[in-house]
Formats: C-alpha cells, sequence, structure tokens
C-alpha cells in the first residue's frame, strides 16, 4: 500500500467568518458545525501550525451549534487483519531435516575428538549420529590422531547441499547430500613440533555423504553411514 501525505496551504485564523459566510445558515446547525471542522482541520494540517486556532474558533460565534451535532454517532474503526497462512513441511522436507542435524552432529563431535584425541572415548558419542562404515572410520580417524601425536586445531568448515530424498528406498529412508569441505578450516597440527602437517588435498574438495534412518532402532535415529573424501574432485 503506498501511502501519499498531501500538504495543504496554511489557512489564517482571520479567514474563519469569511469562509462560513460561503454556507449560510440556512443548511442547518448540524451542518454549519461540521463546516467549522472542516476549516479547523485544514487549518492544522497546513505547512505550518497556525497560533491559536482553535481557541480563536471557539471566540467566534457560530449560530446553530447544538447538541444534535455534538451526538452525532461515530464511526468505530475497524481493523482487519490478514489471515495467517502456513504450509506444514513435508515428509521429505523433514528427512532432510532430520538428515542435516545428524552430519552437523557428527562433525561437531568429530572435532571436538580430533582437536583433543586423548581426552576420552568418543566413540559413544560419536555413535550417536553415525552407523558404520561411517562412524567405525571416524572413530578409527580419531585414534589415529592420538598415536600418532596430532590434534585438529579450528572447527571443520563445510558447505552442505541436500541432493536426494528417497524414503521409499528397499533398506531404509534415505537422504544423500555433497558437502564442500575447506581442509584450510582445520588444520591437522603435529603436537610434538606445533608445526601444521600438509594435508596434501586441494584445499576444497566434495564429500559424499549418505544419511539413513533405522527404523528399527528405538527413536528412529536418522544416523551418517557414508562420509566419503572425493579428494580428486575439488568445490
Amino acid at each position: 500500500m503506498v501511502r501519499t501525505t498531501v500538504l495543504y496551504p496554511a489557512v489564517p485564523a482571520a479567514s474563519l467568518s469569511a469562509f462560513l459566510a460561503r454556507y449560510p445558515g440556512q443548511h442547518g446547525g448540524a451542518t454549519r458545525c461540521q463546516l467549522v471542522d472542516v476549516w479547523s482541520a485544514v487549518a492544522m494540517t497546513g505547512r505550518r501550525w497556525a497560533s491559536g486556532v482553535l481557541a480563536l474558533a471557539a471566540l467566534l460565534p457560530v449560530a446553530g451549534c447544538s447538541a444534535e451535532h455534538d451526538s452525532a454517532p461515530q464511526a468505530t474503526p475497524t481493523t482487519t487483519r490478514p489471515a495467517v497462512t502456513s504450509e506444514a513441511p513435508t515428509p521429505e522436507e523433514d528427512a532432510a531435516e532430520a538428515a542435516t542435524q545428524a552430519f552437523e552432529g557428527l562433525l561437531r563431535i568429530s572435532d571436538a575428538a580430533s582437536q583433543e584425541p586423548n581426552a576420552r572415548d568418543w566413540e559413544p558419542e560419536i555413535r550417536q549420529f553415525a552407523a558404520d562404515p561411517a562412524a567405525l572410520l571416524t572413530v578409527q580417524a580419531v585414534r589415529d590422531y592420538a598415536t600418532l601425536g596430532l590434534r585438529q586445531e579450528g572447527d571443520s568448515a563445510v558447505d552442505l547441499q541436500v541432493v536426494g530424498v528417497d524414503l521409499t528406498a528397499p533398506a531404509a529412508p534415505t537422504v544423500r547430500m555433497t558437502g564442500c569441505y575447506d581442509s584450510q578450516s582445520a588444520p591437522t597440527i603435529d603436537v610434538g613440533t606445533g608445526e601444521v602437517v600438509p594435508p596434501g588435498t586441494p584445499p576444497r574438495y566434495f564429500w559424499d555423504i549418505t544419511v539413513v534412518r533405522f527404523v528399527a532402532e528405538p527413536g528412529q535415529p536418522w544416523l551418517v553411514t557414508t562420509l566419503e573424501p572425493l579428494t580428486d574432485r575439488p568445490c
């Protein structure tokens, strides 16, 4: 909606009598009072505020202003609110969201474990978000970090995209995703020297990710089953 503001020229207070003279009193008291209202409104909405307009209008004798005008019914303003409608997400959208949360949970735990691989046994937490073979490979990678005296610095940056949702897949409902991984976001550090270990991969490359719903397990969780780095596919 476009709102237009109209600026009226200032109307001197002294012109009220001349304004009313153009509309004789035979039109009735109520009409004459309405003319005073119109004049006052125009004067008040001018580019300048006419000092004393309301006081002057009250002092001028206006014949015929009666209780009939005072008691005129006033229109009650009503507000019409637009109807708010929201569409429920589709089963495919729900599945994509659940699968994304599972991957993000695995990435968060994997980062924490790689940053402190000797802190504790990370396998139970990893398996909250992943199933084999992805869970086994992630656990083994963390254990290799601990054995080799390595640690990760920073959090992994992955641009994620859902590329397919199949709720009727023969094995189980499945969501496929790709992630563009920035290998420079979380460098590997040699704990002994403090130096960065060259990754030996492109700065950015794709991951192939599969997330499956395990309908036979309590809560029917979505778990990451495939997390394959595609180092030959830079992104």
